[in-house]
């Protein structure tokens, strides 16, 4: 399907964030969900609920960072570019994201999927000597497909599925994974420590050829 391609800008609010003082106490543990880049960066689910770290009315006013509602999607703009996640809860950012408040047109799930798609193209926006670094201008400025609005639900329903199989499918061979090295632990033990004092031996005596490897001519 041949979707308009639409600036982000034209289809959502890009909001950025902002770190209270430190060194000031009153700015810090109140009751304001406040997030960082590494709190999105390991996350089982696309929404994040909770925050480990609070602010104040007060810091909230000084730091001047934004109030985000729940549904906006959260995208860190540096260290590293392209971590994605959706707000679950209302809650407010460092400055190390920019973040998508979707419009009335705007699925919040089709916005994460298609951010998370096109994330490999905004890394190579950034700019920055130290660390690259996103501008809420090109975040703003970049384009992406927007599809009616049920198509666009439909297309999320999809990628969510999708993404159960792939998790699904990455515990499984994890779990394989951990049964394979407790069997042979159990069976053969640790074979650098070799507690159940096998027999030691060098590798030629156990094969019949050692070879190398070739490479085609021609």
């Amino acid at each position: 399907m041949n979707w308009p391609m639409v600036k982000l800008k034209d289809c959502c609010q890009v909001v950025g964030g902002a770190t209270p003082k430190r060194n000031i106490a009153s700015y810090w543990d109140g009751d304001i969900p406040w997030i960082t880049p590494k709190d999105v960066s390991n996350l089982d689910e696309p929404y994040i609920y909770e925050a480990p770290e609070y602010i104040s009315s007060a810091g909230y006013k000084a730091a001047a960072t934004y109030m985000l509602p729940a549904g906006t999607v959260l995208l860190t703009s540096r260290a590293p570019i392209g971590n994605v996640a959706i707000a679950g809860i209302e809650l407010c950012t460092n400055q190390g994201f920019k973040s998508l408040i979707p419009g009335q047109n705007v699925h919040s799930k089709y916005l994460y999927h298609c951010i998370k798609k096109f994330v490999p193209q905004l890394e190579l926006l950034g700019n920055g000597a130290t660390f690259k670094e996103v501008s809420k201008r090109v975040v703003e400025d970049f384009e992406i497909p927007l599809p009616p609005l049920e198509e666009q639900k439909r297309i999320a329903a999809i990628l969510d599925k999708a993404d159960g199989v792939r998790q699904k499918r990455e515990q499984a061979i994890k779990l394989a994974d951990d049964f394979l090295r407790a069997t042979f632990l159990e069976m053969f033990g640790d074979p650098v420590g070799n507690p159940k004092g096998w027999k030691k031996n060098k590798i030629k005596k156990g094969v019949l050829d050692i070879t190398s490897g070739w490479s085609a001519i021609g």
